[in-house]
């Protein structure tokens, strides 16, 4: 498994299925940056509680240009069904072998509970059209949340 990127890292380039169709990371940063969001599962308290937090803010990130990815390892229609649920205004990365969360070093290695040891790690990376990390935090614990104040400031700083 690879070590998490940090910002000035270039990542690789990868393609995966995606609530929208084909993702295709050099595809979408032409569009500007990309904020690519680690998640452990859907229907997950925290998961479903912090979704409702990033739907709040929609509207700061597309004020930066930044176009919001969430990735996990669920199958897209499960990422249907879970946007459904939450009202998500996000579309979902489906990472089902987790080769994407590994090249980011975004698996859960500790947790309370062992059933999510393995599972994709809560993490965002903030990705350049050259695919350069700008940003990059990740949960040391999967219940750790980014506060979105702070995310918007380190944001902000690398913009």
């Amino acid at each position: 498994m690879a070590e998490m990127p940090h910002a000035g890292d270039r990542v690789e380039d990868f393609t995966l299925q995606c609530t929208d169709g084909t993702f295709t990371l050099s595809d979408r940063v032409k569009g500007g940056p990309v904020l690519l969001y680690f998640y452990v599962v859907n229907f997950g308290k925290t998961c479903t509680e912090y979704m409702e937090t990033l739907n709040e803010r929609y509207d700061e990130f597309a004020r930066r240009g930044i176009t919001l990815y969430h990735v996990n390892h669920d199958s897209v229609e499960n990422h249907r069904d879970w946007m459904r649920h939450t009202a998500s205004r996000y579309q979902i990365i489906s990472d089902p072998d987790k080769a994407v969360s590994k090249a980011f070093g975004c698996i859960v290695k500790k947790a309370k509970s062992d059933k999510i040891l393995g599972y994709p790690n809560r993490g965002f990376f903030l990705i350049d059209r050259d695919l350069k990390v700008l940003y990059s935090w990740q949960a040391d614990m999967p219940m750790e949340t980014v506060p979105m104040g702070e995310l918007f400031r380190e944001i902000d700083v690398v913009l």
